[in-house]
């Protein structure tokens, strides 16, 4: 598994939804981006939660609220005990984790957009996207989608 480029904001330390601190937040977003290019069991995402379960450990991913008006990814972080997604008991899919940073080129709504996703191995289906989307980069904005796939 090759590094990647790191999409996050960095300044999770202001505004973890835990209120302090957290002194592990580094190393998860390190192994994390260790993780881009590998391929995991997918058990599934709970959007109200921006949390996601692959190989058994669940992933937070924290958005960055900025100035109330605009919002970008902000950092990712074990949820540990504090999970309160729900998660499939077996896996969907078996998914490879990829980085994405491209120009939407003719989309009027949105130019840029960064950030990752979980793509299905057998079929490309983009399971999970998360990151920020941009508006002219004047606007970037939070996202966190969750596709389920059709019935075969």
């Amino acid at each position: 598994m090759r590094n990647s480029r790191d999409m996050f904001s960095g300044r999770s330390q202001d505004w973890l939804y835990t209120g302090a601190a957290d002194p592990y937040a580094a190393q998860t977003r390190d192994h994390f981006l260790a993780l881009v290019g590998g391929e995991f069991d997918y058990y599934g995402a709970d959007g109200a939660e921006h949390e996601f379960k692959i190989d058994g450990i669940v992933f937070r991913v924290l958005e960055d609220p900025q100035d109330g008006y605009r919002s970008c990814l902000g950092a990712i972080e074990y949820s540990r005990d504090q999970s309160r997604g729900i998660f499939f008991t077996q896996p969907l899919a078996r998914v490879r984790l990829e980085q994405y940073d491209f120009d939407k080129g003719n989309d009027v709504y949105s130019e840029v957009c960064q950030g990752y996703r979980l793509v299905d191995v057998d079929d490309a289906h983009v399971w999970l996207e998360f990151g920020t989307d941009n508006y002219n980069d004047y606007y970037p904005v939070f996202i966190f989608r969750h596709w389920a796939k059709p019935p075969a």
